[in-house]
């Protein structure tokens, strides 16, 4: 099953009802453009797809589904655990990675269709990188009951909360405080930049000498490459500790600072590989 094309589609009205399957389902939309089709929800997240991919997985893995509940004391419904597939969304799509969360012993939960038994909610997201910075994600969700096996569909509820949560996911990550530097090296006020209008007094300078040169690369060359603390470290694929681990990196492997923030390091190893690591988790080169 090929992934939609609907995403692709104007803005639609804030208030949707579709026909068809879902004859009289209502589903607010978000700010992007998304729609609510065949009981899903999908739309475009300003994002590259490895960053959506890292949101997702937070998601699928909270414990939480989203956007329904079956106590009025408790409107949060938890429980729920990742999966590695569902059978009751049939064949796995053609185009993009697929991701489940299943949610058992679930009693006549809200925004499902005529529930009133024990079941089991399945969850369903695709993943698919539409551009260099764009990238589109369905969300489907369905409620199966445990003696009758009846299916009963979401009223758009559930897949837009759960579109909502990554969204939110993928905002606090992008809201991380990042300050990328050339080489990981800060501007020094003691040598201001020449470009275009800067007077020709700042352009002559006097020749350096090879020992202060040598000196100078030195100390940049200590600014931008680190090695591991005691004990190692682990590569994180974003700035959290959250985060999955690429790999973990010996002690005093040696490390290229491609960007900094408060916390973090954003690194690549010397076999090429990037990714993130604490600053309490490397040190400077003797």
């Amino acid at each position: 099953m090929a992934f939609p094309d609907f995403i692709r589609l104007p803005r639609r009205p804030l208030l949707l009802r579709i026909g068809g399957f879902l004859a009289g389902a209502v589903c607010l939309l978000a700010a992007e453009p998304g729609v609510c089709q065949s009981g899903g929800y999908a739309g475009s997240l300003d994002a590259p797809e490895a960053e959506v991919l890292q949101a997702v997985h937070l998601v699928v893995n909270d414990s939480i589904v989203h956007g329904t509940y079956s106590y009025e004391k408790e409107k949060q419904l938890k429980g729920a655990k990742a999966a590695d597939s569902a059978r009751v969304f049939g064949e796995m799509p053609d185009a993009g990675k697929v991701f489940f969360k299943v949610a058992d012993n679930v009693l006549a939960p809200r925004h499902f269709k005529e529930t009133a038994d024990l079941g089991t909610i399945y969850v369903r997201y695709i993943v698919r990188g539409t551009g260099a910075r764009s990238t589109a994600l369905q969300v489907d969700a369905v409620y199966v009951e445990k003696n009758r096996r009846r299916q009963h569909a979401s009223d758009g509820s559930v897949e837009q909360a759960e579109f909502q949560a990554i969204k939110e996911r993928l905002e606090r990550m992008q809201a991380e405080e990042i300050s990328p530097q050339p080489r990981g090296v800060e501007p020094s006020a003691a040598t201001p930049a020449i470009g275009i209008g800067s007077a020709p007094e700042s352009v002559i300078k006097p020749t350096i000498s090879p020992e202060e040169l040598e000196k100078k690369v030195a100390d940049l060359k200590h600014r931008v490459e680190m090695r591991t603390a005691a004990g190692g470290a682990a590569l994180k694929a974003a700035p959290y500790r959250t985060a999955a681990t690429v790999q973990p990196l010996a002690e005093r492997a040696e490390l290229l600072v491609v960007v900094v923030t408060k916390y973090w390091y954003g690194v690549e190893t010397t076999d090429g590989r990037r990714g993130w690591v604490h600053r309490s988790q490397v040190e400077p080169l003797p």
